[in-house]
């Protein structure tokens, strides 16, 4: 989810207090990275600041809150932040937010080499599409798979209607692959929370089940997938 730290319409403790009362265990704050300028990424001051508030409001709330960041793959497959940033959030949200018109080789390059970060943890919108707007860039999906499943890597199911990214028939291909999948709201309002039920119809068209989804785990056997919570 994201806040208004970066392109988000609520305040962080409006999006957890909405979370809970949801009865989600735990969710995932993603705000843009520093690239992100047209969507008010955060640098890194800014990011330190966010964590600072997530610890003072965990304190309140029940529910688990993840410090984590939307990180711009950039063009050269690097990541948006330094490593040192990197290894201290809980969940590192990989997307590419530019350059569309790649030529397919590229673009595969591109994301492989982000996929072989040890740092990253997921995919975003992994297609790139918004319906009715932009076509999917140019991607030899089978190489990303690949790369995805010898990584350890999840895939994201984009719930906003815009996007429902993985795509079903993708969804039904990675799964061919081993690959774990995270049906994320990427709520930019509380009201977007209800778009999780369009991320699990897409899901279910891929013929996915209850497993294959990283986000049905308790938290407990989510640290199991990503390993940085235990620290």
């Amino acid at each position: 989810m994201h806040t208004e730290y970066s392109e988000g319409k609520d305040s962080l403790k409006t999006m957890i207090e909405k979370a809970e009362a949801f009865g989600y265990e735990y969710i995932a704050v993603t705000d843009h990275s520093r690239s992100q300028k047209v969507a008010n990424g955060l640098d890194v001051e800014k990011l330190k600041a966010q964590w600072k508030e997530i610890d003072k409001l965990s304190k309140i709330f029940r529910i688990k809150i993840l410090k984590g960041s939307e990180v711009d793959i950039l063009k050269d497959g690097s990541l948006d932040y330094p490593d040192e940033i990197l290894k201290e959030l809980d969940i590192v949200v990989g997307a590419v937010h530019s350059g569309f018109a790649f030529l397919e080789r590229r673009m595969t390059e591109r994301i492989v080499t982000a996929l072989e970060n040890k740092y990253l943890d997921i995919l975003a919108h992994p297609s790139g599409r918004l319906l009715g707007k932009r076509e999917a860039y140019a991607v030899n999906f089978e190489k990303v798979f690949e790369a995805a499943a010898a990584n350890g890597r999840v895939m994201e199911i984009n719930s906003q209607p815009s996007r429902l990214d993985l795509n079903d028939e993708l969804i039904l291909r990675a799964k061919t692959f081993g690959l774990k999948f995270c049906i994320s709201s990427d709520s930019h309002a509380v009201s977007d929370l209800t778009s999780m039920r369009y991320g699990l119809g897409q899901a279910r068209r891929g013929w996915l089940e209850k497993e294959d989804v990283v986000n049905t785990y308790s938290y407990s056997r989510l640290k199991q997938v990503f390993k940085k919570l235990n620290a």
